[in-house]
Order: structure tokens, then sequence, then C-alpha cells
């Protein structure tokens, strides 16, 4: 078992965890900030746990406000982009399913 710590005074992100199957960051966004559209080629799950993001699915101009409780899960290569409405701090946690 191992117990980690994240810094919420991290510069945009850390990766907390990495190995060859999957990669947990920990996203720190300023408010008003934006992070541009990208996509990646891994299964996702977004987990915010602090403040107030707008998620965009790039594909299907479609935006949702989320706020820790909510999940994201996306598929491999699904474009995405946010923009903080309130200082925001998310968890990514991609992993190679397959």
């Amino acid at each position: 078992m191992q117990f980690i710590k994240t810094d919420a005074n991290v510069d945009l992100a850390e990766n907390i965890v990495e190995t060859t199957s999957q990669t947990v960051t920990h996203l720190v966004i300023p408010a008003g900030k934006t992070v541009p559209k990208h996509h990646v080629p891994y299964d996702v799950i977004v987990v915010p746990i602090k403040g107030k993001v707008i998620f965009g699915d790039v594909d299907h101009d479609h935006h949702e406000t989320l706020v820790p409780g909510d999940i994201v899960k996306m598929a491999p290569g699904e474009w995405h982009d946010l923009k903080a409405v309130d200082d925001t701090e998310v968890m990514v946690i991609k992993s190679k399913l397959q």
C-alpha cells in the first residue's frame, strides 16, 4: 500500500502515479485559466476535488459544469478542454485498459 500526498501549490500539474499502464495527474487550474483542447490515447477518468470547472466535449460542442462529486469518463482520442470558474483541482486517471 502506498499513501500519496499532493501539492495544492503545484504549477498546473504533477504526475503522482506513473506506471506503464496508468498515470494519475493532479491538475491545478486557477480561476479563469483554460486548458486548451487536446486528446490522449488512453481511457480517462476526471474527478474534480476542488472548485468548479467547465469541461468541454469538443467533438459534440457540449460543455458541463463540474464540481466535486461529479466524474467524467472518456474513451481514447476524445477531444476535450477545460476552463476553471473557481480555483480548481482535478485528478486525471489515464489508463491503458486493453
